[in-house]
């Protein structure tokens, strides 16, 4: 009879898994709701909405290759963009500030110049996103927010604005600083989950800023990256797998996916013609040494690259179309030496609907 049970128990635990495992939209009948939270790299115009400063994204030359500039700090589309289409959407999700945006499908809730710490009042912060994000959620049912994937970009503003005021910082203050970012990192997407009903996380983690054109010239690196940056960058990225275990072992209904955003951006710049690159350390639009300043600003005489696609890197910081399709492109069905410990693809493909109500 043991024997009996035992094979009853295995059977069962075959048959959730393999129900599990079914896309959560060959039920419903339609792709999932995206939400996006982040800094300008996921940012899909909410700055334009936010303030009536002048925002450089909305000015030629960002969107160059889609013919119009959308609000991206881009030449065309950005990460969550491509995502969106891969994951069955075929509209690009709203910024989530314009007043006449339909959110039915979801929203981005990213925006210029985020940060994990403080409330900025310039922008807003990646709390007071998730915040906004929880005073909308009745928008949208119970199993929408619980299917839904909930892409994450946030933190590169930490680092580069506390490299900016403190450039001696020694190692200890540099990893307590590490360590403040993500305590209140994972405190915000406690929230987001028990708060907002969100249980899949896609995560992209933090790139290599020391090595971005912007800080090159800023910092007069040369040939070389900014170490103390890229040292911070390094811990964090670490530690954030450990992060979002950690809270797997707490809320078992969640589930998580992170992406080597780091690794892809380092190989393309030490392998450039590998990927299709010309150019990986000097922007294709801006002004000084490494082409990094001023793009969209029409009182600089920045230049601009006659083939973006040639160039990893579009303005000082952000990434060209090509760039961010191919990192799409990985996030959503890469192996397990770019993103685990799942891709975007097997993420949304397992569903959360045979949990108890109250885990979701």
């Amino acid at each position: 009879m043991a024997i009996n049970r035992n094979l009853i128990f295995f059977a069962g635990l075959l048959t959730s898994f393999t129900f599990a495992s079914f896309p959560a939209n060959v039920a419903a009948g339609e792709p999932p709701l995206l939400f996006t939270f982040g800094d300008s790299s996921y940012d899909v115009g909410n700055t334009k909405f936010f303030s009536s400063a002048f925002d450089p994204a909305t000015t030629w030359p960002y969107g160059e290759s889609v013919d119009f500039p959308t609000g991206r700090w881009s030449d065309g589309n950005i990460v969550p963009d491509f995502v969106g289409r891969l994951i069955g959407n075929q509209e690009p999700v709203p910024p989530v500030l314009d007043p006449k945006a339909d959110l039915s499908r979801g929203a981005s809730f990213a925006i210029s110049g985020a940060t994990v710490l403080g409330s900025p009042s310039d922008t807003m912060s990646f709390g007071q996103q998730i915040t906004k994000f929880i005073e909308l959620h009745k928008k949208w049912s119970d199993k929408e927010r619980a299917e839904a994937l909930y892409m994450i970009n946030i933190g590169a503003d930490d680092y580069l604005n506390f490299a900016k005021a403190h450039p001696n910082a020694n190692l200890v203050e540099q990893i307590a600083f590490v360590a403040n970012v993500l305590q209140k990192l994972s405190r915000e997407l406690m929230s987001l989950y028990k708060s907002g009903g969100a249980r899949k996380f896609a995560v992209q983690n933090i790139g290599p800023l020391g090595c971005l054109p912007i800080v090159r010239q800023e910092f007069k690196t040369g040939e070389s990256c900014m170490e103390m940056v890229n040292f911070m960058v390094k811990t964090h990225n670490e530690r954030l797998g450990r992060v979002l275990f950690a809270m797997t072992v707490r809320y078992r209904s969640l589930r998580y996916s992170v992406f080597d955003f780091n690794g892809e951006i380092l190989r393309r710049i030490n392998e450039p013609s590998r990927h299709g690159y010309i150019d990986t350390t000097t922007s294709c639009c801006g002004t000084g040494s490494r082409n990094a300043y001023g793009c969209g600003y029409s009182n600089v005489h920045s230049k601009l690259c006659s083939y973006q696609k040639a160039f990893l890197f579009f303005d000082g910081r952000h990434n060209t179309e090509k760039t961010d399709e191919d990192i799409a492109n990985l996030f959503y069905s890469g192996d397990r030496h770019v993103v685990s410990p799942v891709n975007i693809k097997d993420l949304v493909g397992k569903s959360v609907t045979y949990l108890p109500a109250q885990e979701i």
